[in-house]
């Protein structure tokens, strides 16, 4: 038996208070809350492959809200001449099992650190409804790959049940240099799981949740059967027609993003590549690894990476982030999905970026879009925010425009339909010649719609009429 096999056996039921209780193993508390004092978890650190585990119990030892407020005790495993493991965290105490390890502060209520005499072992914070076991995740074919994580097709045991999900899995990293890079990554991967884990709508990516028993660390989310937006954009560039566009791509990411601002999460990351787009037309926001939580946040400066083609000025400048700059980057999103996916500013480097869009110059309205989006595109690239629509205004405009296009549509068919009605009384050219003028003129128009669906070229329409 491995040693990590041996911590995953010793780490099953607790029964310190005649009740059945699970201790959380994780490898970081990024999720778990540790809220009051005697509140204790118990994790394995490994920081690289190679390195002997460690096994960690956490305890809040005061309501302070700082870093020593949580200490912080290592459990030893020693090997006895007779082949048996004692456990302890402290020569004077030696223990069988980490059970008994466990079972034996809890009820003594002993400071399990001599030096600090609130360090008693209270609560045992209990596995959470939506931490998997690992045993409990299938890794199928792989979807794509980064320097710090993969992300896998697999399934998750839900209820007795297999269904199918996505699993983002933080890679073990063997060299030195990366591990301080690695730990921020599983950092965000949790800040991002954290953040996730409440949300339920439609048009937003759902976390289902997350297996830190043992690495590698995971989230399981929804499984979403099509791709990313730009993909798609791409893969069938000139054939996504208007309606899609606009009631599909463009009304379901606003209404993603309308509800992540009601959660009071700034996104800092709206752009089509972290839009979801299943193969039933439905828009999914995703990917919040760079989201915080309020309605006002800067940025440390540093070498940290920023999406500049798709950041608001103020970001650029101030390093300030609002809902406001996230409508800056929809609309950006707006324009990249009526170009079928090109690459905002193609050709431009960064530093030109950076100077046109401070100094207010914006992207060019892309062939085909209509004027209505494009004034929704502007309204939302103003350069002052507080001139640009919130998400909520952004919704009501885009369905505006669906409901303009439809009241139209219904004009135009009701036309038709009188016309038709008109054109099946002319049995002759000389009923024709009979119809009074408004008749004539909406044969005509049937005449030249036909004409239009089969020349779809207006110019070559009006020829053949």
């Amino acid at each position: 038996m491995t040693e990590k096999e041996d911590f995953n056996r010793q780490m099953c039921k607790f029964d310190p208070l005649n009740r059945i209780m699970q201790i959380n193993i994780c490898l970081d508390s990024f999720l778990v809350k540790i809220s009051h004092v005697g509140d204790f978890i118990v994790r394995i650190t490994q920081l690289k492959t190679g390195d002997p585990c460690e096994l960690i119990l956490s305890l809040r030892v005061s309501h302070q809200n700082s870093p020593s407020a949580i200490r912080h005790v290592i459990i030893h495993r020693l090997k006895r001449k007779d082949g048996k493991i004692e456990w302890l965290t402290t020569q004077e105490n030696r223990f069988n099992s980490l059970k008994e390890l466990i079972d034996a502060y809890v009820c003594s209520k002993k400071p399990i650190n001599p030096e600090i005499k609130t360090s008693q072992l209270i609560r045992p914070v209990s596995r959470q409804t939506w931490e998997f076991l690992h045993e409990n995740i299938i890794l199928k074919n792989m979807l794509g790959e980064g320097q710090f994580g993969e992300v896998h097709a697999g399934e998750a045991v839900i209820d007795g049940k297999k269904v199918p999900v996505a699993v983002k899995i933080a890679k073990t990293i063997k060299d030195k240099k990366n591990i301080q890079q690695a730990k921020e990554k599983i950092k965000e991967m949790m800040h991002e799981a954290r953040l996730m884990r409440y949300f339920n709508h439609e048009n937003v990516v759902k976390i289902l949740g997350v297996a830190v028993c043992r690495e590698p660390l995971m989230i399981i989310i929804e499984m979403v059967n099509g791709g990313c937006l730009s993909d798609v954009l791409e893969s069938r560039k000139g054939n996504v027609d208007e309606d899609e566009k606009i009631e599909n791509m463009s009304l379901g990411s606003a209404r993603g993003l309308e509800y992540i601002h009601a959660q009071k999460i700034i996104h800092r990351d709206i752009a089509a590549r972290n839009v979801l787009y299943t193969k039933n037309r439905v828009a999914k926001i995703s990917d919040f690894g760079m989201s915080r939580h309020g309605d006002f946040y800067e940025m440390s400066r540093g070498n940290k990476k920023v999406p500049l083609r798709w950041t608001a000025p103020e970001s650029m400048v101030a390093y300030q982030y609002t809902p406001k700059t996230d409508v800056f980057s929809f609309s950006i999103l707006l324009w990249e999905i009526f170009s079928d996916g090109d690459e905002p500013y193609k050709g431009m480097t960064s530093i030109e970026v950076k100077r046109m869009i401070s100094c207010g110059e914006r992207l060019k309205k892309p062939e085909g879009c209509p004027d209505s989006i494009f004034q929704i595109m502007r309204k939302c690239w103003e350069q002052n925010p507080d001139n640009r629509f919130s998400m909520s205004e952004v919704v009501k405009q885009i369905e505006d425009v669906i409901e303009h296009a439809h009241s139209e549509e219904s004009e135009v068919q009701s036309r038709l339909n009188t016309a038709v009605h008109s054109a099946e009384k002319a049995s002759s050219k000389d009923d024709l010649d009979d119809l009074n003028e408004p008749s004539r003129i909406l044969i005509s128009q049937l005449m030249f719609y036909i004409l239009k669906v089969n020349f779809p070229d207006q110019e070559k329409a009006k020829e053949a009429s």
